[in-house]
Formats: structure tokens, C-alpha cells, sequence
């Protein structure tokens, strides 16, 4: 009886490891918090394959296997502290992956999901619980963030405390949890070529938001290239006029959307100031000019300003004159 009964337990844990969140998920996860050599060995045909990694210590990462190449990114985002707790010379954090797969290696990037149980950048996961993860973040916060990078579904996600196990592991061994944590809103984002250029030159526009809009909307105040865009990376757009232009760009996905504004400044470099005045009617008008220095000087050389008719009296004349043409509209 005893015996059956180990054998049932351990059957239980079997299965409570081998967790599949979306059977047709693209997004694996790996957490813990003591980092070391973590060799993942791609065994099944799943097509986009997205994997990331979390850890307080560095962690060398490996991607190995027949299917290996379906793996289209392998991003890290931890601590990468150097205690080196797993005794296996990992002294940095590094990606080892088939070419051509997107790698990117993050400290402690800011957390997409605000979580009063979690930190608020990501550092570290070791738990599927609920409550305090001791500094580190939860399973939630891990997961949101992955998924908002990536797009995609879970497939599932594996967290412990320790150094990874040296044997390795098969995507097709499974997690050993599954929050329940959505893909989030995008956070819209412009990167530009320059902030500051001069009247007469182009920069460089692109989108850097986060989170995998599907809809882009531009608009370029000022500009004269483009003045909207509907196109993820609008390009070069050029300015004639000195200024300062707003960007906008909107961006949404199926979740939700957001919006963010960047303000290029256009300067007249080159174009020298020409002081003077400005006003055609004046006697000193200099029609060279750019700037208006109030130094304009008008004349009036009237010394009998109610003669109307000029016969040298101000009469009743006058007066019918000035009743006459009361009211009319003077030429411009």
C-alpha cells in the first residue's frame, strides 16, 4: 500500500509540472532567481517561437535542438547580479542562439503591470504565488511583461528559485504554472533621427512603441514632406519654416490604445538678422529687412489738418466736405 501510494504522489507531481497554458501559444518563459547556465533544448515544431528569461544572477542562455530555428526571439530581462551562485563560471549574461534570432539582453527593465506583491522593474521571479515575492516580481508581472514585448500566447511558463538544472530543458517537458495575465494596451513611442535641425532640413521618423500596435496614426504639424501617415515608420519628413512642430502618433492593438506627442524644434540657421523697419508707408522702410526694430519714422506735413478744400480757412465748406464723404470706405 505504501509503495502505491509514493507511486500516485509522484505521478501528481509529474503532471503538475508538465503545465501547457495555450497548446497553440508561441511565448515560453523561464524565471528563478539564481541564474546559472540555462540550456533549452527546442524538441517541438512550433512555429514563431518567442522565449524569455528572467533572473536576479547573470544567466548564459543556449538554444539548441531540431527545431531550434523556428526560434525567432530570445530576450532576457533580470538583474544580472555576479554572485555567481550556481558555480559554473557564469560571469555575465549572455544569448547563445541559431543566426538570424533577435536577441536583446535588458537590466531590469521597467514592469508593464503594476503589482503592489511585485517590483516595479523587472529583476527577478521564483514563484507561481500569490502575496509578497520578496523583491522580486510575481509570476503575473513576469508574464505581462514577456507577452507585451512579444505579441503571441503563452505556451507556458517555468519559474523556481535555484540554478537551473544541468541536464537542460525540453520545450516539451512543459511549465509549472500559467497566470492568468493578458497581453496589455501598446505604449506608444517616436524615435526621431534629430530633435533640433535647421529650416530647410529632413529627419528621420520611426515608431518605438511597445507592446505590438497593429494601427498607426501620424501627424506632422509644421511639416511640408508629409503632414499624416498611416504606415508604422513614416521616414524622412522635412521642415521649411523655423518653429516649434509637434509630433503625434496614435497607435492601437486588439487590446487597447494609446497616444504620445515628441516637439521638433526648427531653428533659421544661416539666415541673418537684418534690423530695420518694416512697414512700406514708412519714410526709412528697409525692404531688406527681417526683423522690425520700431525705428520706423512717418511725416505728416499738413500744418492745417481741418482744411479740407485748402483755401486756407477751416469753414462751413469744410464741414460739408467732411459730411460728404462721412461713412465712405477708404482704399486700402
Amino acid at each position: 500500500m505504501k509503495f502505491h501510494l509514493t507511486c500516485a504522489c509522484w505521478l501528481v507531481a509529474s503532471v503538475a509540472m508538465a503545465q501547457f497554458c495555450n497548446t497553440s501559444g508561441n511565448v515560453i518563459i523561464f524565471a528563478n532567481y539564481d541564474g546559472g547556465a540555462l540550456n533549452i533544448t527546442i524538441d517541438e515544431d512550433i512555429p514563431d517561437l518567442h522565449i524569455g528569461v528572467c533572473t536576479y544572477e547573470d544567466c548564459e542562455i543556449t538554444i539548441t535542438g531540431p527545431f531550434a530555428s523556428n526560434v525567432t526571439e530570445v530576450r532576457y530581462a533580470g538583474f544580472q547580479g555576479d554572485s555567481n551562485n550556481c558555480g559554473a563560471d557564469v560571469l555575465s549574461t549572455n544569448i547563445e542562439a541559431p543566426a538570424g534570432v533577435l536577441t536583446d539582453v535588458l537590466f531590469a527593465p521597467a514592469s508593464v503591470l503594476a503589482d503592489s506583491d511585485g517590483y516595479s522593474s523587472m529583476i527577478c521571479a521564483y514563484s507561481c504565488g500569490e502575496g509578497s515575492q520578496g523583491g522580486c516580481n510575481t509570476a503575473e508581472q513576469v508574464v505581462a511583461y514577456f507577452l507585451n514585448e512579444f505579441g503571441g500566447s503563452l505556451y507556458y511558463y517555468f519559474t523556481q528559485y535555484g540554478c537551473w538544472a544541468s541536464g537542460g530543458y525540453s520545450i516539451s517537458n512543459g511549465g509549472n504554472c500559467c497566470p492568468g495575465t493578458q497581453p496589455l494596451p501598446p505604449v506608444a513611442a517616436i524615435d526621431v533621427s534629430e530633435s533640433q535641425i535647421c529650416a530647410g532640413d529632413c529627419i528621420d521618423v520611426s515608431d518605438a512603441s511597445t507592446g505590438n500596435p497593429t494601427q498607426w496614426d501620424w501627424a506632422f504639424e509644421g511639416a511640408v514632406s508629409v503632414v499624416s501617415s498611416q504606415v508604422q515608420n513614416p521616414g524622412s519628413v522635412c521642415y521649411n519654416d523655423a518653429g516649434s512642430f509637434p509630433i503625434t502618433l496614435n497607435v492601437s492593438n486588439a487590446i487597447g490604445s494609446a497616444s504620445t506627442t515628441f516637439t521638433i524644434e526648427v531653428s533659421a540657421c544661416g539666415v541673418e538678422e537684418i534690423p530695420g523697419c518694416m512697414y512700406p508707408q514708412a519714410v526709412n522702410y528697409n525692404q531688406t529687412a527681417t526683423v522690425d526694430d520700431l525705428s520706423c519714422e512717418f511725416i505728416c506735413n499738413d500744418a492745417c489738418p481741418g482744411d479740407f478744400d485748402d483755401n486756407g480757412l477751416v469753414g462751413v465748406s469744410d464741414l460739408l466736405l467732411f459730411i460728404s464723404l462721412y461713412g465712405n470706405t477708404c482704399p486700402n
